[in-house]
């Protein structure tokens, strides 16, 4: 073998050498530092507090002849962000009107399970009583469904479409009349004139 040769291969096991070596240190490194971090508390951001305040707002129910929907104003605490603030609509809703002239929408039992907003969509999940409970129909299937969309999407900036779930799961209709296994969009055709 010539002597190039033999310090080729030398120099090749050094650099080996110290690319295994770096390779455990910084192995070591990310072990002790950043997988099993000891004694060191995530950095925060500060955030703003939020403002809870009452605010006026707006609540679909249906006119005296269940034909159409009625805007009525209430009062609600809002500003805990998207879901919380649905939840306060859906609340009002629930509580029915408080006008003699307008009928509920939601039926009795009813309840809000959870709410959360991805991107310009609503996600609510009501109890099975908004489906068992429903005094059918094909227009007072869609009174309940607009009143809660309409009511939510006016009143909450953001949101463009609502998906209605029962205890979790998609549904294909609440009565069997409106197809609600897609979000709906506000739509306005049901206000009374």
């Amino acid at each position: 073998m010539s002597r190039e040769r033999s310090l080729k291969i030398a120099l090749a096991a050094v650099w080996g050498a110290a690319v295994i070596f770096l390779i455990v240190f910084g192995l070591r490194l990310l072990n002790d530092f950043i997988l099993e971090p000891q004694g060191i508390s995530p950095l925060t951001m500060p955030r703003a507090p939020v403002e809870r305040k009452e605010r006026e707002i707006e609540v679909y129910f249906a006119d005296e002849n269940a034909m159409g929907l009625v805007p009525e104003r209430r009062q609600a605490v809002l500003g805990g962000g998207g879901a919380a603030d649905a939840e306060a609509i859906v609340a009002e809703l629930i509580k029915g009107p408080q006008s003699d002239a307008l009928l509920p929408t939601l039926p009795s039992g009813t309840r809000l399970l959870d709410a959360y907003k991805v991107g310009d969509l609503l996600v609510l999940d009501f109890t099975h009583d908004i489906q068992t409970n429903h005094t059918g129909g094909s227009t007072g299937e869609l009174l309940t469904v607009y009143s809660i969309v309409n009511s939510l999407a006016h009143n909450l900036d953001g949101i463009e479409r609502v998906q209605l779930l029962v205890e979790g799961e998609e549904m294909e209709s609440l009565a069997g009349h409106l197809g609600l296994e897609k979000p709906l969009s506000p739509n306005l055709k049901w206000s009374a004139a």
